[in-house]
């Protein structure tokens, strides 16, 4: 569907759309507006050689080599948010478990650099920026003797945070408006198809319901490009018509359900006995049309003609009623001369063919000569 259809289909079910997008949107405020907030502090630490390495020159070596072994910095981030730093930080606070429990921290060791970042997240935004530096604080203590030649040095403290980090409320607010939209026009689209007509549903196929054969539609679209590839290459092509419905008996005397039956398993006989690039389409009632490609005149008759054979010899059976019909049909038959014939007028001279067939009597085949086809 083109862009204008969707905009119309939203316009159509606007009751749809908007008590999908105000419903997930008040959601998502009341989620948003019941989370706890949470505030994060950050304390920066740095890894450098100490005073050991005595002159300029040892301390230019020591950092270097600090540098090359990025496990040391590594150390000290893993060390500051281990269970053991996190609890003695708590202690040296006085923080109750439960304070304790509602803390999280997490170490970062910044990249190309020997700088290690200390976040700290919580409830309350005094409690974080203090349990921060305490982690810090302890974590310079634990690190002192793990290598003699290296310290830890505070770079920045921890501040008190402003505004929490969690939750995001412009960001939740705005993925709420775009769900609830999303959810309404998926909604809208979905009622739209469920309430089409099933003849607007299958208008976009190409096969007829009852038979499972081609529709007309389709036979149109393979009939031009038929024509216009034998015209261009002066390929032979033919087209039949066939009636299969004996004097209308089925039209008649038999219900709808019982003839699309018998329809359906001629359907399925009459395609064993044409080759893979004909093509067998049903034009309307009990009538078929058949287009053979490359085939012409005499040809193209022996072919119908087998085909009328087949529908002679086999008894049609209705399953429930067990009623078996035996039927016989006529066809009418033309070939395409490249003669300025359009496509209408190509399917409405096999269509004169075929009433000159059952005019003679069923089980006969007229084929339009070129006389016949000048009339």
């Amino acid at each position: 569907m083109e862009l204008k259809t969707y905009l119309q289909i939203l316009l159509k079910k606007w009751w749809i759309v908007l008590p999908a997008l105000l419903t997930t949107f008040t959601a998502t405020i009341v989620f948003t507006f019941t989370q706890s907030p949470t505030y994060a502090s950050m304390a920066t630490y740095v890894v450098r050689p100490n005073a050991s390495f005595g002159d300029m020159k040892s301390f230019a070596n020591g950092l270097d080599m600090l540098s090359r072994r990025t496990e040391i910095a590594t150390t000290y981030a893993e060390v500051a948010s281990s269970r053991l730093i996190k609890r003695e930080a708590a202690e040296e606070l006085g923080l109750s478990n439960e304070q304790r429990q509602s803390l999280s921290v997490s170490t970062q060791l910044l990249a190309g650099t020997n700088v290690i970042m200390v976040t700290v997240e919580g409830g309350d935004p005094e409690i974080v920026r203090d349990f921060a530096n305490a982690v810090g604080a302890q974590t310079i203590a634990y690190v002192q003797e793990l290598y003699e030649t290296y310290d830890l040095k505070p770079l920045d403290q921890a501040s008190l945070p402003g505004s929490p980090v969690k939750p995001d409320k412009a960001l939740n607010l705005s993925l709420g408006a775009v769900i609830g939209l999303v959810l309404g026009a998926g909604l809208a689209f979905v009622s739209e198809y469920l309430q089409a007509p099933l003849e607007r549903v299958t208008n976009f196929g190409i096969l007829d319901d009852e038979t499972g054969v081609y529709n007309k539609r389709y036979l149109a679209q393979r009939l031009r490009e038929e024509m216009s590839r034998a015209k261009r290459n002066q390929y032979p092509l033919s087209l039949a018509v066939m009636n299969v419905d004996q004097l209308g008996a089925m039209s008649t005397s038999f219900p709808t359900q019982a003839r699309g039956e018998i329809l359906r398993k001629v359907a399925v006989l009459l395609r064993q006995y044409i080759r893979e690039e004909d093509v067998m389409a049903r034009l309307n009632g009990t009538t078929f049309a058949f287009l053979f490609p490359d085939v012409q005149g005499e040809s193209a008759r022996a072919i119908v003609e087998k085909l009328q054979t087949r529908i002679a010899w086999t008894p049609f059976e209705v399953e429930k009623s067990g009623l078996k019909l035996n039927l016989s049909s006529a066809a009418g038959l033309v070939d395409y001369h490249y003669n300025g014939t359009g496509q209408e007028e190509f399917l409405a001279l096999a269509d004169r063919a075929l009433q000159q067939a059952e005019a003679a009597g069923y089980g006969k085949v007229f084929l339009l000569s070129d006389d016949d086809a000048g009339h």
